[in-house]
């Protein structure tokens, strides 16, 4: 068992993510402004503290023990974390309210902005609450590493080390131009896009989702149209020279005559969209308070879709 006694600073923190960044020992001492023998001393007092090799050296390189790789984790939450609290002091000196950082996917920033549109009118006075919108691999990243308190997104498959509370599924469906033969049809089979010009986004975890699907029926998505936006692929659905799949959260608020949106069936595909935050963090009374109320607010938009 690794016992620490009160010699691990965020110094030695911050060597060993800044020296695992840039694999170098001279760039890393001098993005620190540190010599490099402060640096080797500081990275070999923290190994000697956990009692662990960080890192493997050679002549020429440096690399991460897979030990190494398992502390670097933990060492930026906590910078993260201790930069955001620092950050935050100074903040609630200043305004007397605390800072809660929460980021959501794109489809589920509408929903997640309304939430915290309620949750403001009764707590603004104790509590400013931070949106970003990203895609999935990038909020899970946030939310390792301590940049975010908790988000809305797609539950990972490995989410052991979360606390993840289902909200709804959101299925794909497809867009159509009003002009299109299949614009009249409640629901549309994959098998029925034959021969069609199909676009989905280029990026994010719809990409994988979506185009596993249409290879199992002999489709393809779009190589001439290549689109990461949801107005993107509205417009050129709108022009009739291809149609969309995106998720049913994208639309649930479009109000657009010249659009049909259809369920895809046989097969339905749908992804989990859960809130999350880490298991091990220790929270504040109003961080805590701020996800527990999102919680029951978001939980009600399961009658919704």
């Amino acid at each position: 068992m690794i016992k620490l006694n009160q010699k691990v600073t965020l110094r030695h923190l911050q060597a060993l993510v800044t020296l695992a960044a840039t694999n170098s020992f001279s760039r890393a001492a001098d993005e620190l402004a540190v010599t490099q023998p402060a640096l080797s001393a500081a990275i070999k007092q923290l190994e000697n503290q956990l009692g662990i090799r960080l890192f493997d050296r050679t002549t020429h390189q440096i690399n991460l023990t897979a030990q190494g790789a398992v502390v670097l984790e933990y060492a930026r939450h906590l910078l993260n974390t201790a930069t955001n609290i620092f950050n935050d002091i100074e903040h609630a000196i200043g305004t007397g309210r605390q800072r809660i950082r929460i980021g959501a996917i794109p489809s589920a920033v509408t929903l997640t902005a309304a939430t915290i549109a309620r949750y403001n009118q009764a707590h603004d006075q104790h509590v400013e609450i931070m949106l970003q919108d990203m895609p999935n691999d990038a909020l899970l990243d946030a939310l390792y590493s301590g940049k975010l308190d908790f988000c809305v997104g797609i539950k990972p498959p490995d989410s052991q080390a979360l606390e993840t509370v289902p909200l709804f599924e959101d299925e794909l469906v497809l867009i159509v131009p009003r002009h299109h033969a299949l614009a009249g049809a409640k629901e549309v089979q994959w098998r029925q896009m034959a021969g069609e010009e199909i676009v989905i986004f280029t990026q994010g975890s719809i990409w994988e989702f979506a185009s596993a699907a249409l290879m199992q029926h002999g489709l393809a998505a779009s190589q001439r149209y290549q689109m990461v936006h949801s107005e993107s692929l509205y417009g050129v659905v709108r022009a009739g020279i291809a149609i969309g799949i995106m998720p049913s959260l994208y639309t649930s608020y479009l109000r657009d005559d010249s659009l049909h949106v259809a369920p895809l069936r046989q097969p339905t595909l749908k992804r989990k969209i859960v809130l999350m935050r880490r298991n091990e963090v220790s929270r504040s009374r109003w961080t805590d308070h701020c996800f527990k109320e999102l919680r029951n607010d978001l939980k009600q938009a399961n009658h919704w879709f």
